[in-house]
């Protein structure tokens, strides 16, 4: 069985009743949590979570790399909050990991990369265009340094992110000599998957948006993973 990381930004991304991840955290700070292996479910856990005086039952089941939820049960608030996690459940992924997890990824996180328009970067020269202005791949790529620069710290050893999705629109022209700067903030995580919104812009505004996906990964499986294909 792995050893389960769940981290705060990750349980944030589901579904869940506003408030109540904080709530979960206090329960877990308060001690008292039982918990046990479910023994008709892999990586599954029954927990009993005391509050005032009572107890509440959660079913927690996790994926199998130990880094997510992949479904669960509370018998107070599952029935009337479908599909959304509550204190109770926080409470026993916190309980059942071992604490809060140590990883630096957060809601809300950002990082920022700049760039200079020059002939080099521009649509005609990579061959998105005709015309001396910044290449929609350029801004592409400058998007995912962004998102890889806001990822830098959150990785162990070994470990780096790839790009999987990029989605955008390029709104404006940036000429020659101008700064383009491009802003990656993580809206949603789940497990390894770490979602961006993504803008970039330059002196007279923004240029363009999107959204951007990216995916931790061990750099040593990763690469010989892509050397299988040849």
């Amino acid at each position: 069985m792995p050893k389960f990381n769940v981290s705060m930004a990750t349980l944030e991304s589901h579904n869940h009743i506003i408030g109540d991840i904080e709530r979960g955290l206090k329960l877990y700070e308060r001690g008292g949590v039982e918990f046990m292996e479910d023994p008709v479910r892999d990586y599954g856990f029954i927990a009993d979570i005391p509050e005032k005086g009572d107890s509440k039952r959660v079913l927690v089941n996790f994926t199998h790399d130990g880094l997510d939820v992949e479904s669960f049960f509370c018998n107070k608030c599952t029935p009337r909050n479908t599909n959304a996690i509550c204190r109770h459940i926080v409470a026993a992924v916190l309980a059942i990991q071992g604490g809060v997890s140590k990883s630096k990824l957060k809601i809300g996180k950002s990082a920022s990369a700049s760039v200079t328009v020059n002939v080099d970067n521009t649509a005609k020269a990579v061959g998105s265009g005709s015309l001396d202005v910044y290449a929609t791949p350029m801004m592409a790529a400058l998007m995912e340094r962004a998102a890889c620069e806001c990822l830098a710290d959150c990785s162990e050893p070994g470990q780096t992110s790839v790009g999987t999705e990029i989605k955008l629109s390029h709104t404006a022209a940036s000429p020659l000599g101008v700064v383009v700067t491009a802003t990656a903030t993580i809206e949603a995580v789940s497990g390894r998957k770490v979602e961006f919104a993504v803008t970039a812009s330059d002196g007279a505004g923004e240029i363009g948006n999107g959204k951007h996906t990216r995916v931790i990964v061990d750099a040593e499986r990763f690469m010989k993973k892509a050397g299988d294909r040849k």
